[in-house]
């Protein structure tokens, strides 16, 4: 049972959450250890308080996942753990949670505990709602990303935000697609959603966020307001590795058909992972190399 809570909590999912360490990068705040000590644990305290979430999902999607192909093998879906049970674990562990919240900062506490009771809205009424489900779960990261940022004590741009939106729009989509395509006729029987979405419409969402989240992203790295904060107007260089990661992406999605589950997409393919290794790689080197400022490590 042990195992099967686990799974249930879904840490592979925990990758969406390392946009709360945006903050303390762009921050110019990775030679801090105080505040890399603070974003890990608010990585993983914001983490847990997903993974509640993914239950309380679970707990009420039980029936429909039950008809997915890749779905009906989660623990509740498949019987494999006790609904009661699962619900009983999940409220202890989200009373700790919230408690070392609301320790860690009260700031950061009343971002979580919102982003908590907004994905109950959306599990109740806005996942229901055609397009309005996908910009919710966009909101989500953008969520994150403030979270992250009021941890450690330092603003985020409009721009990188935007920018954060219009990826989270771009995926999801791109998931949203890929469960019409996988699932066929059953789509409308596991998630009553999809019968207002068609394949040639999500394609030219996706056309569209796509383009925005390049645009927004460029309009990020070569602002004025940027280039005084960081100190820097050489992260226009990173453009090229974010044209591609889009274009990479594009190509999982429409090539490699895994847009259906994007989280195991990213993290199975080199391709994105390299090119996500190499913004990050590039950003901190353009960023620290001529500020000055020590790191806790070597570049």
């Amino acid at each position: 049972m042990l195992f099967s809570y686990i799974k249930l909590l879904r840490p592979h999912q925990w990758i969406k959450n390392i946009i709360l360490f945006a903050g303390i990068i762009f921050g110019k705040k990775l030679g801090d250890l105080e505040s890399v000590e603070r974003a890990i644990y608010a990585f993983f305290l914001f983490s847990l308080t997903a993974s509640c979430q993914y239950v309380l999902n679970d707990f009420l999607d039980r029936k429909e996942d039950a008809l997915h192909p890749e779905k009906k093998h989660r623990p509740l879906a498949s019987g494999a753990i006790s609904p009661t049970i699962a619900l009983l674990l999940t409220a202890v562990l989200l009373s700790v949670t919230l408690l070392f919240s609301f320790k860690l900062q009260a700031d950061f506490f009343y971002w979580v505990v919102g982003y908590l009771i907004f994905n109950i809205v959306y599990s109740r009424f806005l996942k229901h709602m055609v397009i309005l489900d996908v910009m919710s779960i966009s909101f989500g990261f953008v969520v994150r990303a403030i979270a992250g940022s009021i941890v450690v004590g330092v603003s985020f741009s409009s721009w990188l935000l935007l920018c954060t939106f219009m990826l989270a729009l771009y995926w999801g989509f791109g998931k949203r697609r890929g469960e019409l395509i996988i699932l066929e006729e059953g789509a409308k029987g596991h998630r009553k959603i999809l019968e207002e979405y068609s394949v040639n419409f999500l394609d030219l969402m996706m056309g569209i966020v796509a383009t925005m989240t390049l645009v927004t992203y460029v309009m990020y790295v070569t602002s004025t307001h940027t280039i005084e904060n960081l100190g820097t107007d050489k992260m226009v260089y990173t453009i090229p590795i974010v044209v591609y990661a889009i274009f990479r992406s594009l190509y999982i999605i429409y090539i490699k058909n895994m847009g259906h589950n994007p989280t195991k997409a990213i993290l199975t393919d080199w391709g994105v992972l390299v090119a996500g290794f190499l913004w990050l790689l590039l950003v901190v080197w353009i960023m620290y190399s001529g500020s000055g400022q020590s790191l806790p490590f070597q570049l």
